[in-house]
């Protein structure tokens, strides 16, 4: 099999952890950031990845550009985009010139971001990607991660295909990465799931498990959740367990029908597979950097109106994380009151 160039663009936690595990695996694979002090901390020293857990640290070697330097990276057979996903609409043009005749194009990205990128790239370029672990950039060069890094991938129509092979083979053996017949399935369990902390959690403060052990978040959660399960199921995907819980579940124990205690108390025994993870938009708020506020709980509630689902709890944290972007809110305990008000 002929190795695939990758090219991960956005060398942050995520996209640096991937990046990291397939040079160290011998993989080929270049980085392009534009977080100048990044680049060049790479280029000098090598990409230095700890964890997960208190693993010694390990330098990866590998080019890596500016994105002002996009046109010299080689032609690109595997195309990871790991910045955030509202830089997909400058950044996937950006890149376009330098794919390969018959490149792959995979999100590594919060949110659902394959029909856009089929849209820029081409649908046959594009398939489903999740990202099942944690990693954040701890400084120039320097990547921590919290869990194992895996992937899990799929064609947008459901088959195996022979792609699919070949993308895990280019990421492996340094990323796990598990094919999937249901990935619209899996992209939406995440984003379930990332309604019900991320963004709840950037309103209140503290750490993810929060929204899972604490009774008045975790209240917020189950609802948000909720709405997502139901936008989810009205678009025709067959949602895959959120966290091990049935999505219908949480469609009909969130919003408070038979089976809400029990899920409330399943998804308290959740709370200990997050660590001490606080989350990526809760950090981008602290660092004063734009959320992705619009991929999670502004997604639901655009998806909600365009479907005539009523979506009040997603859309009560979409507005409020909105006014902690804008300094006119600071995240805190004292937002909850509010939020349950919402939910009656």
């Amino acid at each position: 099999m002929v190795m695939m160039h990758v090219v991960v663009a956005g060398a942050g936690g995520i996209g640096g952890a991937i990046a990291g595990e397939v040079a160290l695996a011998g993989g080929e694979v270049s980085v392009i950031d534009a977080w100048a002090d990044h680049v060049e901390a790479i280029r000098a020293d090598g990409l230095c990845l700890v964890g997960p857990g208190p693993a010694e640290g390990r330098t990866a070697r590998l080019p890596a550009w500016h994105t002002s330097e996009s046109q010299q990276v080689a032609p690109i057979d595997l195309l990871v985009l790991a910045a955030k996903a509202f830089d997909n609409q400058w950044l996937a043009p950006l890149l376009a010139p330098q794919l390969a005749t018959d490149a792959t194009v995979i999100s590594a990205q919060n949110g659902v971001n394959e029909p856009l990128l089929s849209q820029m790239l081409g649908p046959e370029r594009v398939i489903g990607t999740v990202v099942l672990f944690a990693a954040a950039a701890t400084g120039p060069g320097q990547v921590r991660l919290d869990w194992l890094p895996t992937l899990q991938i799929g064609e947008l129509d459901g088959t195996l295909t022979d792609r699919l092979d070949q993308v895990s083979s280019a990421l492996g053996p340094g990323i796990d990465v598990a094919l999937s017949e249901n990935i619209w399935g899996a992209i939406w369990s995440k984003l379930v799931m990332n309604c019900m902390s991320n963004p709840v959690n950037a309103t209140l403060g503290g750490q993810a498990r929060d929204c899972r052990e604490q009774p008045g978040p975790r209240r917020v959660s189950l609802a948000c959740g909720s709405e997502a399960v139901a936008i989810g199921q009205a678009r025709g995907h067959h949602i895959e367990p959120v966290s091990g819980i049935d999505a219908e579940r949480i469609l009909v124990g969130g919003a408070g029908g038979p089976g809400a205690d029990q899920l409330a108390a399943d998804w308290e025994a959740t709370a200990a597979e997050l660590g001490d993870v606080k989350g990526s938009m809760p950090t981008d708020i602290e660092r004063g950097h734009k959320t992705e506020i619009d991929s999670f709980s502004g997604f639901i509630s655009r998806e909600g109106k365009r479907l005539g689902i009523p979506t009040p709890a997603n859309d009560a944290v979409f507005h409020m994380v909105r006014e902690i972007e804008a300094g006119a809110r600071s995240p805190g305990p004292h937002n909850l009151d509010e939020l349950l008000r919402v939910l009656g």
